[in-house]
Order: structure tokens, then C-alpha cells, then sequence
């Protein structure tokens, strides 16, 4: 009793204007049904190898995940999200998706998003399996496996976690409104509330710094996407990739 969503599993660039008129599309209207979204799955390229380069990949995908389990809705994970993986890399001769194969190297394809689920960093196939897989282990993916991050408390892993803990536990997350704020050329502001409760979701969906209004010194974090992120927006500036849930 939900509608999956596609407006952003195609999407080759994310933007607050993209956003916002995907959701302004929900009203929230009790008997409008309630929806699904996915930024990654088996049919799509890993998003944030659609939306961001290489080198602002980790900042990126923190911005990403939040701005995800911000939504409201239901939140489909792709597996891999977790973890901050990027699209496999695999080679023209391993290539076995039709479509990946009829527009190499045009498009990022299908296969890359479908390679070996990385447990382990040395242990044959990345822990996948015994046997050789049907797609080939991405290095870059490898070095992101489950037993490197698990234990890290730096790591992208324990970040998914306390990004789900706090979705958890804050019913504004997961079953308030939304109203949008600002949707700007790189900056996304909107509220989540339930009650007299408002949670303030803000997002920097550009590589570059922006000016924004600093936020008052007395504002209650929630989270932010990496450490310095909320204190740069006390001082008016808004890092690159960055991303803040917070209380006014």
C-alpha cells in the first residue's frame, strides 16, 4: 500500500529544485497514500556515482543518506548504501547486462551496481562467496567491506547507524510532515513535524562552500553529515556535500 518511486533512481543530477518538486507532489493529505523512495537499486547506477565525482564521493554519500532518510515515507536502503559504495568498475569482457553492453561506454550501466556485496577486505571474492561470482569484486568496493568499517566509529557504517537510530527514534522522521524552506541553487532547507516537534533538515547539494544564514549558537544537533559541518553554519558557511538535521 505505498508507490515506489522513480524520480530519483534516473535522475543524472541531484538538485534542491529536483527535490523539492518531487516532493511538492505529495501534498500529505491523510488520504493521499503514502510513498516510497530510493535513490539506488539493481536496475539504476549507484546514485552517488550519478550525482557527485570521485573525489567528493565519501561527503557526498553522507549528504545522500541523510537527505534519504529524511524523506517522508517509506526509505528503501539499496544494499551497498550502507556502506558509502560507489558503482563497481567492471570490464567491457565481464560485462553480462544487455543494455550495459549495447551502450558501453556511454552509460554507467546496470552490472556495476550489481557487483559482489563486499563482507570481508581479504578474504577471497570480498567474503561473497567460495566460488567465482557472476560479476567480478570492485577493488574500491572491497576496500570498503563490512569487517574494515565494522568497529570504526569514523567509518561510513557506523554513520548508516546512527543516521537509522536517530530516524528511529525521532517520530518527525518517520511519520511527520514536510514542508520545504528553501530550495535554492545548491541549498535545501525543509521542516519535518509531528506535533509541536520540528526538526530542520538542511542540506548543500553542491561541491562548493555557500553562504547561508548561521545558525543561532542555542540550536540543538541532531546530526551532522561530518564533524565541523553544524559549527561552519554558525559562522555563515555551508561546506560542500554538508548535511544537518537540527532543532531551532
Amino acid at each position: 500500500h505505498t508507490a515506489y518511486s522513480f524520480d530519483f533512481l534516473y535522475a543524472d543530477k541531484l538538485t534542491p529544485k529536483r527535490v523539492s518538486d518531487v516532493l511538492s507532489n505529495w501534498s500529505g493529505d491523510e488520504a493521499e497514500g503514502w510513498p516510497a523512495w530510493a535513490f539506488s537499486n539493481h536496475d539504476a547506477p549507484r546514485a552517488v556515482s550519478r550525482w557527485a565525482s570521485d573525489d567528493d564521493r565519501d561527503a557526498a554519500s553522507r549528504a545522500y543518506l541523510m537527505l534519504l532518510l529524511s524523506l517522508r515515507g517509506n526509505i528503501f536502503m539499496y544494499q551497498g548504501e550502507e556502506l558509502g559504495l560507489p558503482q563497481g568498475q567492471v570490464p567491457f569482457d565481464r560485462l553480462l547486462d544487455p543494455e550495459a553492453i549495447a551502450n558501453w561506454p556511454k552509460t554507467l550501466g546496470r552490472d556495476g551496481a550489481r557487483t559482489p556485496f563486499p563482507w570481508s577486505a581479504v578474504a577471497d571474492q570480498a567474503g561473497f562467496s567460495s566460488v567465482e561470482p557472476w560479476l567480478p569484486v570492485d577493488d574500491v568496493q572491497r576496500m570498503l567491506a563490512v569487517d574494515s568499517q565494522h568497529g570504526d566509529e569514523a567509518s561510513f557504517l557506523a554513520f548508516t547507524r546512527s543516521c537509522l537510530s536517530i530516524r528511529k527514534a525521532e517520530a518527525a522522521l518517520r511519520l511527520g510532515g514536510l514542508s520545504i524552506r528553501t530550495s535554492g541553487e545548491a541549498v535545501l532547507v525543509f521542516e519535518r513535524i509531528v506535533n509541536d516537534r520540528v526538526i530542520v533538515c538542511a542540506f548543500n547539494l553542491s561541491a562548493d562552500v555557500v553562504e547561508v544564514d548561521a545558525l543561532n549558537r542555542d540550536t540543538a544537533i541532531l546530526l551532522e553529515s561530518a564533524p565541523g559541518v553544524a559549527a561552519a553554519m554558525g559562522q555563515g558557511c555551508f561546506v560542500g556535500y554538508g548535511a544537518v538535521w537540527y532543532m531551532e
